[in-house]
């Protein structure tokens, strides 16, 4: 079977982590299928570098500049996907942003689509604008023959606006290794792995520090990751605040933080699954994070605590239960919480039963 795969997201020389878990279900895929992507890169995000890695790539990749301002630019893309998928036996798209690619245009193929646009699960986190052109765009989800979800939040939010089949199949989280955690007496290591932006938490995240050292806790807070709000959380940092800001690391720069903490700590406002939180439990470190989203389909007692208010109390109440039950949160405990549910032979196997659907829907067997 011959699958398109096409994405907005994915990653490339200028930014590597862009999309990197879309990477990973191509590779996935391509173990039981002849997958090609096409990536819809914005102008200048792609370069003759790219070309040269991309000869390296383990899955076929065309880039194709679209700029996403452009409705004619976005015409001329349209036409150019309506050839490249003459010839597949499937469609496969990733994140809502990319399904603009092809309204207004007929897909005479077996369509699925998966999505993982924090925009479609909480709408009023976007501008205005944005707003606007989502209710207005918002049908485009009707039209493939599957959607798939990485949580089951996100699949509850696309039920507003299909009544098509819809499947939840989570992103792959990688095994690793356990290192048992540094549990200092005098000091607890908080790690947080996520953008430096509003909807993460990082000012509210720097005040559970300094909440936990008026308890007389102290807490080292160390966040991996970059954003628009680097600036203002290093302005709101005073003089004796234990905050490190390492900026973006690579996937072995992340496994090295997440195994130097005790806990990792994102006091998000909403997620759709949050990737950083499940790769903290496979390193065997509880989690402390915000209540609403995917993330409430494998935090359990045992591995982690959500949080509902968005206070420093709030989240320094959960970091020091985490703290008083670190005898029993061994590595190995928080680790086992997910079991497989993430490896790459169950999501496979949640993408082929969505191909298969999506086949049956056009009425091809087999």
């Amino acid at each position: 079977m011959r699958v398109v795969m096409v994405t907005e997201w994915y990653p490339s020389v200028a930014a590597p982590v862009s999309g990197v878990f879309v990477r990973r279900d191509a590779e996935l895929i391509a173990t039981a299928a002849d997958v090609e992507v096409v990536h819809l890169v914005p102008p200048g995000r792609v370069t003759d570098a790219d070309a040269v890695a991309d000869r390296a790539a383990a899955v076929p990749i065309r880039r194709i500049v679209m700029d996403r301002t452009d409705p004619f630019d976005r015409r001329r893309v349209a036409g150019v996907l309506a050839r490249t998928i003459e010839d597949a036996d499937l469609l496969h798209t990733h994140a809502f942003t990319t399904l603009m690619a092809f309204a207004g245009r007929r897909v005479a193929r077996p369509w699925v689509h998966s999505e993982h646009w924090s925009g479609v699960a909480d709408p009023s986190g976007l501008t205005p604008r944005g707003r606007a052109i989502f209710r207005l765009t918002a049908p485009l989800l009707r039209r493939p023959d599957v959607v798939t979800t990485v949580s089951t939040y996100l699949a509850d939010r696309v039920r507003r606006y299909r009544r098509g089949p819809i499947s939840v199949v989570p992103s792959i989280v990688p095994p690793a290794s356990l290192v048992p955690p540094p549990n200092d007496p005098g000091e607890i290591r908080l790690v947080a792995v996520g953008g430096l932006v509003e909807g993460k938490g990082p000012l509210l995240a720097l005040e559970t520090v300094r909440e936990l050292a008026r308890r007389g806790v102290g807490a080292h807070l160390t966040w991996v990751g970059e954003g628009p709000m680097r600036a203002a959380l290093e302005q709101a940092t005073r003089e004796g605040d234990r905050l490190t800001l390492l900026g973006a690391l690579d996937s072995d720069g992340v496994s090295a933080a997440l195994d130097a903490a005790d806990v990792f700590l994102l006091p998000t406002k909403g997620e759709t699954l949050c990737l950083s939180a499940l790769e903290a439990i496979t390193h065997g470190r509880p989690v402390v994070m915000g209540a609403r989203g995917g993330q409430r389909d494998y935090i359990v007692p045992d591995n982690g605590v959500l949080v509902g208010p968005r206070t420093p109390a709030a989240y320094a109440d959960a970091v020091e239960e985490i703290r008083r039950r670190r005898g029993e949160l061994v590595p190995e405990r928080v680790a086992a919480t997910i079991g497989d549910r993430f490896h790459g032979h169950r999501v496979l196997e949640g993408y082929l039963e969505a191909y298969a659907l999506a086949r049956a829907a056009r009425g091809i067997s087999g």
